[in-house]
């Protein structure tokens, strides 16, 4: 049955209606989305990274230094042709243990020879010269005992022949011994004894002047005595004296000690190590021990002093300085400081430092100074 038309328009105008409503409402969800989106933009970002930090503690340090050293020996040298020549024949070769004033090499240069040889001929012409003039002299003295039978002029001739020809032999007498002090070169000694521990050179090769001048032919070393050298820290130069006992030992021999004392302070710091060096005479008469061996060496220390200490990784070494970062009202400081002797992890260290100072725990070159930071103490 067909509706009024009075009631289709009503239905009409109620459908726009609801339309209208559910539209609306998308419109408002969306809304609301995009607020909340903008509000979570806007939040604020979260805390800062915490960082690990522990306080410098002071502690009395050990009693003794234990140090890392080098043995070496007490003398060595190299052994260098003084003229150019050739080598003829060896008589040494690495790992030989030589007596001082052996021969080691002979050499050859034909001009020195016959240098030689020409100064040895020449002071036989000298010599028989002067043995003649010198003769003739005396004749004549003899002869001019007899009134007129020798002319004054002719005594003064023979005199002043016989003197020259003397002159001349003193000459050819120095001639001869620099010659052979030359060729005398061509025999290469040992100025000591010891072990040679490098041969640089075959027969055959031209060495010396001119030759392989820059490569000693031999080098040879003393192992019956050996030095051992250790880098003292600066901040203990004043507890180190002379005489002071040390023990030291060596991977080559583990478990055994070896002791000595310290022969020799060398009374200057190096710029560079910001370290004193000592010397101690190690005699070693059955060659155990051999140069250039590590050691590591306990040295007893006068008057230990309070020190400070912090982990190992807090301390930051770069190629201009060494440094701690410590956190002052929640920013950084760059300190300066020098290291010490190490242990269990920690470092000893020097500069304007106190203790319960807060330092970073784990330093790095990527903080700067002046840096806002959060930290969290923590343990060891």
């Amino acid at each position: 049955m067909p509706f009024p038309a009075p009631l289709l328009r009503a239905l009409a105008a109620l459908g726009l209606a609801a339309t209208a409503a559910l539209f609306g409402g998308c419109n408002s969800t969306d809304a609301a989305q995009g607020q909340a989106a903008a509000e979570a933009t806007a939040a604020p970002a979260p805390a800062d990274v915490r960082y690990d930090a522990v306080r410098v503690t002071a502690t009395q340090p050990a009693q003794s230094l234990s140090l890392p050293g080098e043995l070496d020996s007490y003398f060595q040298t190299d052994i260098m042709p003084r003229v150019s020549s050739y080598v003829k024949a060896l008589h040494a070769d690495i790992g030989d243990h030589v007596r001082r004033d052996q021969v080691l090499a002979e050499l050859d240069a034909p001009e020195l020879t016959a240098a030689l040889s020409e100064a040895r001929s020449k002071q036989s012409v000298t010599q028989a010269s002067f043995q003649a003039s010198r003769g003739t002299y005396r004749r004549l003295r003899q002869t001019a005992r007899t009134a007129g039978a020798v002319s004054p002029l002719s005594l003064d001739q023979a005199r002043t022949q016989a003197t020259s020809d003397s002159l001349n032999v003193v000459a050819a007498r120095a001639h001869y011994q620099a010659a052979a002090q030359m060729a005398a070169y061509l025999r290469l000694t040992a100025p000591m004894a010891g072990v040679i521990t490098e041969r640089n050179a075959a027969p055959g090769a031209l060495v010396g002047p001119g030759g392989q001048s820059t490569v000693p032919l031999f080098r040879l070393k003393q192992l019956s005595r050996l030095r051992l050298r250790v880098a003292v820290p600066e901040a203990y130069v004043g507890d180190i004296h002379q005489g002071a006992p040390v023990q030291f030992n060596v991977r080559t021999f583990p478990g055994r000690t070896f002791a000595g004392s310290i022969d020799r302070v060398a009374d200057n710091v190096t710029p560079g190590t910001r370290a004193e060096t000592v010397e101690i005479d190690i005699p070693n008469p059955q060659e155990q021990l051999k140069p250039g061996m590590f050691a590591s060496a306990t040295i007893p220390i006068k008057s230990p002093k309070t020190s400070l200490y912090v982990p190992k990784s807090a301390v930051v070494s770069t190629a201009e300085r060494t440094y701690v970062i410590r956190v002052v009202a929640g920013k950084t400081e760059l300190v300066d400081v020098q290291k010490g002797d190490e242990n269990a992890g920690q470092v000893q260290v020097f500069g304007p430092l106190k203790a319960g100072d807060v330092v970073l725990k784990a330093g790095n070159e990527e903080i700067v100074a002046q840096q806002p930071v959060q930290v969290a103490l923590v343990g060891r």
